[in-house]
């Protein structure tokens, strides 16, 4: 599971003024507006992270390290149901009624974080408040909980249970949802993905192989791995040697060698068993996952990269994988700049918002140590990398 993850949003941890914090970068002033007012208006009326600043279209709060209600479901599913945080869900709900009068739309288990010491729910994305009954947003959360893969399972039927129960939801009013549910992603669904992922070359100026290099106990190469199947993709290739070593993962040689990262991305593209393909360098170990699930979100057709601050990423993009035939007469004679690609087909882009210090590539000892150092800093606060 991807943290910190919003659809609507850009959301990630950061260290704002020597605290543990997280930075949301709103894609619309509205919902900056609402959420903004929302803080104000439920300040000390219900339990909220703090706002430690606030700007048009950004909003950074206090991070809180409690698991969501989706992590909360998934260890239920592991280790036994208890209504509690079930119970505790519904009671946040008629409070927050109470209070404002308004409710969640967005049924989403990730957006309600569970205090189990203090026995309390927290509700976050206030941006999605509207005018609803307790029932009718106790029936969406339902929905979406007995939506969660595998469905319908014996504690997401208990837990739908608790909250029905409680909030007097009509077993209609869920079945309603779910349709609704299923209608809305059947409609937004782009269809699976695959991955690919460069090895970053002959590594000169490191003076040895990147994919190998570890990062707080994991490899270069086994943390981008590890990202891209939270997001749920399972074809999964490593151009170059050594991704034989992480299980399900494909180790594919290059087609054309010396044709630099070009060369391996043709070689993948023609190889992947979908028509897209999230790609992504093995140098770049901290970018966070949010950010790429963004890039998959917005791609449509042909080539989307990543950029931030002006720049452009190649390496951390979505391309079609029918790319791979315009690329073999570019590389046939040789070796090309993966930038080349651009002017053959228009790239689309999905700008990043988040901490530059997460897209740092590291090419050099240097880098490694700057990276090493942000790394640390993050755990030291307790922040998801």
């Amino acid at each position: 599971m991807i943290p910190l993850y919003s659809k609507r949003n850009q959301v990630y941890a950061a260290i704002y003024q020597g605290r543990a914090a997280v930075e949301k970068h709103f894609a619309d002033a509205g919902d900056w507006e609402r959420e903004n007012m929302r803080y104000a208006e439920l300040k000390g009326m219900l339990t909220l992270p703090e706002v430690l600043h606030s700007e048009p279209g950004l909003i950074v709060t206090a991070y809180c390290p409690q698991p969501t209600l989706m992590s909360v479901l998934e260890e239920q599913e592991r280790s036994g149901f208890s209504d509690r945080p079930w119970c505790a869900l519904a009671e946040w709900i008629q409070r927050c009624h109470t209070v404002c009068g308004a409710l969640p739309e967005d049924g989403n288990l990730r957006n309600f974080l569970w205090d189990s010491a203090g026995g309390q729910v927290m509700g976050l994305d206030l941006e999605s408040f509207c005018q609803l009954t307790p029932d009718a947003c106790g029936a969406g959360i339902a929905a979406a909980l007995l939506s969660y893969s595998p469905t319908g399972t014996a504690v997401k039927k208990r837990a739908a249970g608790v909250l029905a129960a409680l909030l007097k939801i009509p077993d209609q009013a869920v079945r309603k949802e779910r349709e609704r549910l299923q209608e809305r992603r059947s409609g937004v669904s782009s269809g699976p993905f695959s991955a690919v992922i460069l090895m970053g070359g002959r590594s000169r100026r490191m003076g040895r192989d990147k994919a190998g290099l570890t990062l707080l106990g994991r490899t270069f190469l086994q943390r981008q791995v590890d990202k891209v199947r939270a997001l749920g993709i399972r074809d999964i290739m490593v151009s170059g040697p050594g991704g034989g070593l992480i299980p399900d993962v494909r180790e594919l040689e290059d087609e054309l060698p010396q044709r630099g990262p070009l060369g391996g991305l043709y070689t993948c593209l023609r190889a992947a068993g979908n028509p897209r393909c999230l790609v992504l360098s093995v140098d770049v170990p901290l970018v966070p996952g949010g950010a790429l699930a963004h890039l998959c979100r917005r791609h449509s057709t042909g080539v989307t990269v990543l950029r931030h601050g002006g720049k452009t990423e190649p390496l951390i993009a979505v391309y079609d994988s029918d790319v791979s035939r315009m690329l073999r007469p570019l590389i046939e004679a040789g070796g090309a700049p993966v930038r080349i690609v651009e002017d053959r087909i228009p790239w689309e882009y999905f700008d990043y918002t988040g901490p530059e210090a997460l897209l740092l590539n590291c090419n050099t000892p240097e880098d490694c140590v700057r990276l090493t150092a942000t790394a640390r800093a993050y755990q030291a606060y307790g922040l998801p990398l």
